[in-house]
């Protein structure tokens, strides 16, 4: 029984989101079949699908400022398992922009309904976030910002005079401070519901991606950022240390397996049924094969690497041979997963280049010229940037069983590769089990998916404001 409960758990999915009243006008409803590893948005511009995009995010990370800052009457999110979970506000006058005596933009509730239960909830404006003050103030002056507390959840601006709740600055200044002050759970957040949207991580990935911009500590707020690094610099530098992380992982399990190497192989006397001739020499080819996989990433050097002999195997030999190809495996099975997105990003990324090839080892991103010269991947095209990006992002960032959220993935993407998209898409959720949610204003992207897109529409019938 507590093994089916875990089991429906895991496996709960979000099916569809109704969302009222985004940027004040609009009604939609997009369902999300759980049997379906995508679904596509569109419309025309202005019907709100980034903020769609970003009001998902938003709740499923628990970032109160960016609910309350995002225009909408109310958001419902049904699962496969029947629950509901809904944000709502607590009055027209809580949409942000719309006057400016505005009202308090948190004021806003979140309910959890779940089948044979009561309903939880949680109202934004009673909970004050989970900041320390003096931990804060440490933080704010030592990034320069020009803030200066007053009281207790209360801040002067220095730079207009006005005055702030904590909230509020966190908004306001928040590209300048760690993510440990904007991304704890509001104080009185109900376990409950922490728990649901925990269980289903959400990955957005936004129009600008080539340019990754930091603010580091000691720049003043209003000034320029002080670095602007090609998120294709980043990602190189990112993979680094992908394969240096794999590579400890490999040397501790190397380790405990090879101190224990002659133990095991002293105490395994006897010749097991399973253990012959043909099962050794291919479980030793495939474990070659995949050796040859790791030299193209700088991990081994199979240049010293010795065929068995062409002769029946001895019965000692076959039980060493066993027992190596054990371990062997068991070692190699810490680069698996890196091998397999290596694999597929390659591919993808390849396969859009012409008369150049992506090559990845321990120095990250390198890309070689058919002439055989290597140029930097900042040097790449936009649109070649933006397929490694893209397909990087997708295959190494979002976690597994994640629910990724892409906004327009056509930009500086050639026709032919946008009709190639999807097709990816159905390639790496195979890999990582995720699922995605994609905003597209292009037919070339949609390619052969009609059935599974959803029409934002106008609704000009349920025009109120924002005019």
């Amino acid at each position: 029984m507590g093994t089916e409960d875990s089991t429906e758990t895991r496996e709960r999915k979000l099916i569809s989101v109704e969302v009222s009243q985004l940027l004040g006008r609009f009604d939609h409803k997009v369902d999300f079949p759980a049997d379906r590893d995508f679904v596509i948005l569109h419309g025309p511009n202005g019907v709100g699908k980034t903020k769609l995009l970003e009001l998902i995010a938003a709740t499923f990370s628990i970032d109160v400022y960016m609910i309350s800052e995002t225009p909408f009457r109310s958001v419902s999110f049904i699962f496969s398992d029947g629950c509901i979970l809904s944000v709502e506000r607590l009055g027209q006058e809580a949409l942000p922009g719309l006057g400016e005596e505005e009202a308090n933009t948190d004021s806003f509730i979140m309910r959890l309904l779940e089948p044979g239960r009561g309903e939880i909830t949680w109202d934004a404006s009673d909970s004050p976030p989970q900041t320390d003050p003096a931990a804060l103030s440490r933080m704010l002056n030592q990034a320069d910002i020009p803030v200066r507390r007053l009281a207790s959840g209360r801040w002067r601006d220095l730079t207009d005079g006005e005055t702030l709740s904590t909230r509020e600055v966190l908004g306001r200044y928040r590209e300048y401070l760690p993510n440990r002050f904007l991304s704890t759970r509001p104080e009185g957040f109900p376990e409950e519901i922490s728990n649901l949207l925990g269980e289903i991580r959400v990955h957005l990935i936004e129009t600008q991606r080539l340019i990754n911009v930091t603010y580091p500590s000691g720049s003043r707020a209003g000034r320029e950022p002080e670095r602007r690094q090609p998120t294709v610099v980043e990602f190189s530098q990112d993979f680094s240390r992908r394969l240096d992380d794999a590579l400890a992982q490999n040397s501790r399990v190397s380790q405990g397996l090879d101190r224990s190497f002659p133990r095991r192989l002293l105490s395994d006397t006897e010749l097991a049924p399973e253990i012959t001739e043909d099962a050794i020499r291919d479980r030793y080819s495939k474990q070659s094969e995949m050796r040859q996989r790791l030299t193209q990433i700088s991990v081994l050097d199979a240049s010293g690497e010795l065929p068995l002999p062409d002769r029946p195997l001895e019965p000692w030999e076959k039980r060493v041979l066993w027992t190596y190809l054990d371990d062997t495996e068991q070692k190699l099975s810490t680069f698996q997963s890196l091998l397999d997105r290596v694999a597929l990003l390659r591919e993808i990324v390849n396969s859009r280049f012409l008369y150049k090839e992506l090559v990845l080892d321990r120095d990250g991103f390198k890309v070689v010229t058919a002439a055989g010269k290597e140029i930097k991947a900042s040097q790449l095209s936009s649109g070649e940037q933006h397929e490694l990006v893209l397909t990087y992002d997708l295959l190494f960032n979002a976690h597994r069983n994640s629910l990724v959220l892409i906004d327009e993935p056509e930009i500086s993407l050639h026709v032919a590769w946008q009709k190639e998209f999807l097709n990816d898409i159905v390639r790496i959720a195979a890999i990582n089990s995720s699922r995605f949610i994609v905003a597209t204003h292009s037919p070339q992207i949609i390619n052969k998916y009609w059935s599974q897109t959803v029409g934002l529409e106008p609704g000009y019938e349920n025009e109120t404001l924002w005019a």
